[in-house]
């Protein structure tokens, strides 16, 4: 059997109080909604704003740092700063200028950032130390602080003077004979309140020492300057052999060297040339053969030359001495013949000529010259043969 709708039913129907029911539910919800939402938006508020100024939800903030404001070479130097909220990182940003920087490297500085690191959990003090091998000369810095929500906060930029020395004095240049001496005097300059020993030191350039025969000396070898003052020190190039001496140019400066929490550390002098000058020569010819000669009772005189090309190295001006050994002891004389300028004045290259003179008288034989040149500390000597034969008859 099949049953179909009933033809007389009729589906309830909404009443107008059922209605509005309806309406007063939905109003409810929607009301409900926006005060939690207002609700929300006055916690948040709260929360950034804080309550009776007592802040609840605090943005970053530095309160509390004392600025450093002196430090020593060499020697570390710790930054610390309080800083409130709830900072994600706090950074130390500093530079440091070498009080010996020149123009060109004063471009090459460049500032370095290190994150501060929290001293105790749960604390609020950060703390950074700048190593002492980094202390190289007066320090600029400053400190910044943000959160993970945007807001940040930095310090002032700070100077923080560093005591430090200069090493002065080094003259241009300095030529050093064998078996001479030369002199300059050092200064040691303190800077902002240094007031350490220095120990002194001269090398060459490229070298730990000095050239091979050269000694330097110190009068005295440590010197301490006042605050803000000077000390000196006298300074003694010596050759002190005269078997190896390298001539030529070398350049040198002096080290200063004090000790530090980080160990030993050094300024240095400007850079001055050093010359070690020498000498050689050369004669011509090496031989030469004369005869004796008169004519009757006439006495002729003959004039043998020989040529001494002496060349000067590196600036080499000290007074040249000349000197021949070996003539024959009778009727032979000589005599030295000189440009007409000075010859130490006239660095380079330079001709001497010996006039060996030759009378009837002078005995016949075969002699073997030594011909000295001394000057600057040191002698060379090189040897001509000189062959006196029989003598002739002028007619």
């Amino acid at each position: 059997m099949t049953y179909g709708q009933d033809p007389y039913y009729e589906p309830p129907r909404s009443t107008e109080r059922e209605k509005e029911g309806s309406r007063r539910q939905i109003y409810a919800l929607v009301g409900l909604f926006m005060v939690s939402v207002l609700v929300i938006g006055v916690v948040l508020a709260i929360l950034s704003t804080g309550i009776g100024g007592e802040t609840f939800f605090q943005t970053v903030k530095i309160f509390e740092h004392n600025p450093v404001t002196k430090g020593t070479i060499g020697e570390d130097i710790e930054i610390t700063a309080r800083i409130s909220g709830f900072p994600e990182n706090v950074t130390l940003s500093y530079q440091v200028i070498p009080n010996n920087s020149t123009s060109e490297t004063f471009r090459d500085i460049k500032p370095v950032n290190k994150f501060m690191l929290l001293i105790t959990s749960g604390g609020d003090t950060y703390s950074y130390t700048i190593n002492g091998e980094e202390v190289l000369g007066d320090l600029t810095y400053y400190i910044s602080a943000a959160d993970s929500v945007g807001n940040s906060e930095s310090t002032q930029i700070y100077e923080i003077e560093v005591d430090d020395f200069l090493v002065e004095g080094m003259p241009k240049l300095m030529k050093v004979y064998v078996n001479r001496e030369a002199k300059t005097t050092v200064t040691v300059r303190s800077i902002n309140g240094f007031d350490k020993g220095v120990r002194l030191r001269v090398v060459s350039q490229g070298l730990e020492t000095l050239p091979g025969g050269i000694v330097g000396e110190f009068n005295p070898a440590t010197v301490t300057p006042s605050q803000g003052g000077i000390a000196t020190s006298e300074l003694t190039l010596r050759a002190s052999s005269d078997e190896f001496i390298p001539s030529g140019v070398y350049y040198i400066w002096v080290e200063g060297f004090v000790g530090t929490q980080r160990g030993t550390l050094s300024r240095n002098s400007s850079v001055a040339r050093l010359e070690i000058p020498d000498f050689d020569f050369t004669i011509s010819p090496t031989f030469q053969k004369v005869e004796r000669v008169y004519l009757g009772q006439v006495t002729f005189e003959q004039t043998t030359p020989f040529t001494i090309t002496v060349t000067m190295d590196e600036g080499f001006d000290a007074d040249l001495d000349f000197r021949v050994v070996g003539l024959p002891s009778q009727g032979v004389k000589h005599r030295w013949v000189f440009p007409d300028e000075i010859i130490s004045e006239r660095p380079g290259l330079q001709k001497v000529e010996l006039q060996i003179i030759t009378t009837p008288s002078a005995e016949l034989g075969f002699y073997t010259l030594t011909i000295y040149v001394t000057g600057g500390g040191r002698e060379e000597f090189e040897q001509v043969n000189f062959d006196i034969i029989t003598q002739s008859q002028l007619q």
